[in-house]
């Protein structure tokens, strides 16, 4: 029987980096290319072959492109909005299927390593949230054969916790540091964990250093780049007890560090790898213990919704049923119910604090709907959000069998919390 592997990508602009779940390490391990072991970075390219007809992708493209008469296709994430299209071997594509087409070769890459293998859940990471790319993934599943809740997208901020609570826990007894320095600059992030309260929160402190420290402004300054970071490092680690601190990111790949590395190393562990976001990304694919910190810990973040979002019964017990469920970014919540109306034209909304079951409550009248008997008006419920704070309920009719037919109408009521 084929084995179904749980993989974690991370997919950056340039490049993109798998890992799979190993069953016996019971850990998350990263594919390296297949011609260059040195290396876990997968360059997001395609190269077509005008003499053979084959397409190749990542470093294969990155070799064959020198070898052989073809064409080569670059820029394709940040071409992949776009709506031109392009022709290769007589035949147009559009820059999403291209953007596909790579996506699913960098995942067949690893698949045909092993044969027959197939993928069980896949978790696709991001620097940050793009609607257009988030559009594509959400179709990706069909490009695989899986069912669509077995792809996920999530961010970096996201898949660095997952990583980060899957170590030791000696390793975030206090506080934990992680610098990211890529090729727009240095972002720093400080995680915290608030004991000894009900319930701990895991909060994340983000403070952007891109534009005082980034790889155009020193360059190729080792020297002043280690100075400058030490200074930086040193103001972070003086305003609370860090346990460990992770490196992560391709300015962390040289060899510059001396005495940033001894201002950081003084009292706590530092580690440093370029796959801390896709082998995050692994651990929620795996889910189940994996995701153990999400139910024990309140999570917030500045991409996190920390409320639920439901209705009241409306009778004595007034209860509570929620229809999304917060705890999650903002972008990977949704939800949906239906109601039955008794002897009433009105529902209440309520906006339930996550961490202090505190409420907001509203009614929206149902304007327009015909009398009916009581329990005869059915009507669904969803949320969308725009951002952690604001999205809206959409409330829509849709009737009662033959004998009550929908009227189409649809209310849509807007919230901020």
């Amino acid at each position: 029987m084929a084995d179904a592997y749980y993989i974690g990508m991370d997919l950056c602009s340039d490049s993109t980096q798998i890992s799979f779940y190993n069953d016996i390490k019971r850990e998350p391990e990263t594919v390296n290319q297949l011609n260059n072991k040195e290396t876990y970075m997968m360059p997001n390219i395609l190269f077509y072959s005008n003499s053979t007809g084959d397409w190749y992708v990542g470093s294969e493209a990155s070799e064959a492109r020198f070898k052989e008469d073809g064409v080569v296709l670059d820029e394709l994430y940040k071409n992949a909005k776009s709506e031109d299209l392009v022709e290769v071997g007589g035949t147009k594509y559009s820059y999403r299927q291209l953007f596909v087409m790579m996506l699913k070769m960098h995942v067949n890459s690893f698949l045909y390593r092993y044969e027959g293998a197939t993928v069980k859940k896949l978790v696709i990471t991001l620097p940050e949230y793009d609607k257009d790319i988030f559009r594509i993934l959400r179709k990706f599943y069909k490009e695989l054969g899986i069912s669509p809740e077995n792809v996920e997208i999530t961010s970096h901020l996201d898949s660095g916790l997952y990583y980060i609570f899957n170590q030791d826990s000696d390793l975030w007894v206090n506080s934990v540091a992680l610098f990211d320095y890529n090729a727009d600059g240095l972002n720093y992030y400080r995680i915290d964990i608030s004991r000894g309260k009900e319930p701990e929160v895991i909060s994340v402190t983000h403070e952007d250093y891109s534009n005082q420290f980034n790889l155009a402004l020193f360059g190729g300054d080792n020297i002043l780049m280690d100075v400058t970071f030490a200074k930086i490092a040193e103001h972070e680690m003086k305003k609370t007890y860090i346990s460990s601190v992770f490196l992560t990111g391709l300015g962390f790949s040289e060899k510059w560090m001396n005495k940033s590395r001894n201002i950081l190393c003084q009292g706590r562990r530092v580690f440093a790898g370029q796959n801390i976001y896709t082998k995050g990304a692994c651990y929620k694919a795996v889910g189940g213990e994996y995701e153990e910190f999400y139910t024990k810990y309140f999570v917030e973040t500045k991409e996190n919704v920390i409320f639920d979002v439901g209705i009241s019964s409306g009778d004595e017990e007034d209860e509570f049923i929620p229809i999304a469920l917060g705890g999650r970014q903002w972008y990977n919540i949704r939800g949906k119910i239906n109601v039955i109306l008794d002897d009433t034209d009105t529902i209440t909304l309520v906006y339930k604090s996550r961490r202090t079951e505190q409420e907001v409550r509203e009614s929206v009248k149902l304007h327009g709907i015909p009398k009916r008997p009581n329990k005869t008006s059915k009507f669904s419920l969803e949320v969308e959000f725009e951002n952690p704070h604001r999205g809206a309920v959409i409330i829509r009719d849709v009737g009662f069998g033959k004998l009550f037919p929908t009227t189409n109408k649809i209310y849509r009521k807007e919230f901020e919390v």
